[in-house]
């Protein structure tokens, strides 16, 4: 196992962070084009302030679909007790900590901002690439 990080596999902030004041079905497609079960969500600031997973989600748009009522947004449903991490965590710890908590996508902050996040397959591939990294050649 080498020396990599979280800060090394992950993904940008500006790619994957939600905005409080989106709407479900933009949160939808957002994470729908990212592969994605989940994203964290950011202040003006860059600051980390939430979370908001599919799961969240999907109540809420069945209540939306069925009054054809499309007024939710991310602050209505996301997440404010948070799992995050360092992004100089080894790609092991990572897991172990992902593992350990049931987190898909694990934002990664320095100082009090988001600078990315990394997803439990990100983390997979990493490990993946690590052990055929190791096998012998026959």
């Amino acid at each position: 196992m080498d020396s990599r990080t979280a800060r090394n596999i992950m993904r940008p902030a500006e790619v994957i962070s939600l905005k409080p004041d989106m709407s479900l079905d933009k949160v939808s497609d957002h994470l729908s084009k990212l592969h994605l079960p989940g994203a964290p969500v950011t202040d003006q600031n860059g600051a980390l302030i939430g979370y908001v997973s599919e799961y969240d989600c999907l109540q809420q748009l069945m209540q939306s679909s069925y009054y054809c009522d499309n007024a939710s947004l991310v602050e209505d449903v996301m997440s404010t007790k948070l799992i995050f991490s360092k992004p100089d965590i080894a790609v092991i710890d990572l897991a172990s900590l992902m593992n350990n908590n049931k987190v898909n996508v694990m934002p990664i902050v320095e100082g009090n901002k988001l600078i990315g996040a990394v997803s439990r397959g990100d983390v997979m591939r990493e490990l993946v690439s690590d052990m055929e990294a190791c096998k012998v050649p026959v």
